[in-house]
Formats: C-alpha cells, sequence, structure tokens
C-alpha cells in the first residue's frame, strides 16, 4: 500500500500545480477584464489567486508570461522534435512538420480568453517580453541543434537554423495576431521558402 501511495503522489502533485497554474491564469484574466492591461499587477493577481507573490514567479517569470500563454511548451515540442526525429531526416523537415500541426486544446476553465495577441502587443512590455523570448528560444535551438550534429559551439550552422526556425514561429504568431492568415497557412508559406532556397528570392525571373 505504502508503493501505490508513494507512486500516485508524483502524480497528486502535478494536479495540484495545475490548479495553481490555472488559478493565476483566472485571477490575471479576470482582472485584466475589470482593470485593462495596466491595471493588472502581480501583487493582484497573488492575492485573487490566493497565493503568495513567490508562488506566482514560480510559475511565470513575469506578468506578460500570464496573457502571452504558454510559448515555451511550443519550444519544447520543437526541441523534442529535433531529438526525436528518425536519423537521415534534416531538422528541418522534422521541425516543419511540429509546427504545422494544430495546436493542442488549451487546459484552461470553459469561458476562459487570453487577450488576443494582436491587442496586447499594443503593450511596449509585451513587445520587449516577446523579444526576450525569441532571442532566447533562438539560443536554446542553437544549443540543441549543435549537440545534436556533433557542431562546435561557434559554428555559424546551427545558429543560422536556429534564426530560420525562430523566424518561421515568430513571422507565423504575429500574421496570426494580425488576423491576415493562419498560423499553420503562414508557416507552411515560410518552410517552403526556405526549402525552394533564398538565393534566387527577389532576382528577375
Amino acid at each position: 500500500m505504502q508503493t501505490s501511495t508513494s507512486a500516485a503522489s508524483p502524480g497528486l502533485r502535478e494536479r495540484k500545480k495545475q490548479r495553481t497554474r490555472q488559478a493565476i491564469i483566472e485571477a490575471a484574466l479576470g482582472l485584466y477584464q475589470e482593470r485593462g492591461y495596466e491595471g493588472v499587477t502581480v501583487a493582484e493577481i497573488a492575492r485573487r489567486a490566493d497565493v503568495a507573490p513567490r508562488t506566482f514567479f514560480g510559475y511565470f517569470e513575469s506578468k506578460e508570461d500570464v496573457f502571452l500563454g504558454p510559448g515555451d511548451d511550443h519550444l519544447e515540442r520543437v526541441i523534442r522534435a529535433i531529438r526525436e526525429r528518425q536519423r537521415g531526416v534534416p531538422i528541418l523537415t522534422a521541425v516543419r512538420r511540429e509546427l504545422l500541426r494544430r495546436d493542442q486544446p488549451r487546459r484552461e476553465a470553459a469561458g476562459s480568453t487570453r487577450p488576443h495577441l494582436a491587442e496586447l502587443l499594443r503593450q511596449p512590455a509585451v513587445q520587449n517580453r516577446l523579444r526576450e523570448r525569441w532571442n532566447r528560444w533562438e539560443d536554446e535551438l542553437a544549443t540543441v541543434i549543435a549537440a545534436d550534429v556533433g557542431a562546435a559551439p561557434r559554428d555559424p550552422e546551427p545558429r543560422v537554423i536556429a534564426a530560420l526556425v525562430t523566424a518561421a514561429i515568430r513571422i507565423a504568431s504575429e500574421s496570426a495576431a494580425a488576423r491576415e492568415s493562419g498560423r499553420e497557412a503562414v508557416a507552411a508559406r515560410v518552410f517552403e521558402l526556405i526549402a525552394s532556397g533564398l538565393a534566387n528570392y527577389g532576382g528577375s525571373a
């Protein structure tokens, strides 16, 4: 019996963490609807979620991250696609397949709606936070790619691939935010351009 209880403990802890994370998100969204973005503070979010401010920072690095959503989940999916692809499959092929998959439904309560990215991008703090994310993701991807192919840390190829992948994610997200097109459609166009080669882009026919 003791073994069964111990085995169940990680699942119970994970569910508790998910409930706490969800309470923080719900508190932030409620405050946003009442006060707008500028009226929301980490202290107020923590108070409404009934957690300590330090608990908030155990789940999110900043207020902006609550509203931007689980972007790191996408990065983890891309890294997993690189690491788990069959040998002989090019990195960009594996990443393209992953990015063109439709996102899994968010595990949020019914009726919970994050502000649209286009709305959030009116806030300079959100724009700055997104740039920080892109830069960090590019660095992490470059490190993963270099390790995967056995390249030296300063070799340019892993950084070029990482920059292309990060750009594809960013452009697709921004186009979807501007409601110009769906994320998957834009990502497909970006990878088609990469695959066809950039040397002749913009040249005369």
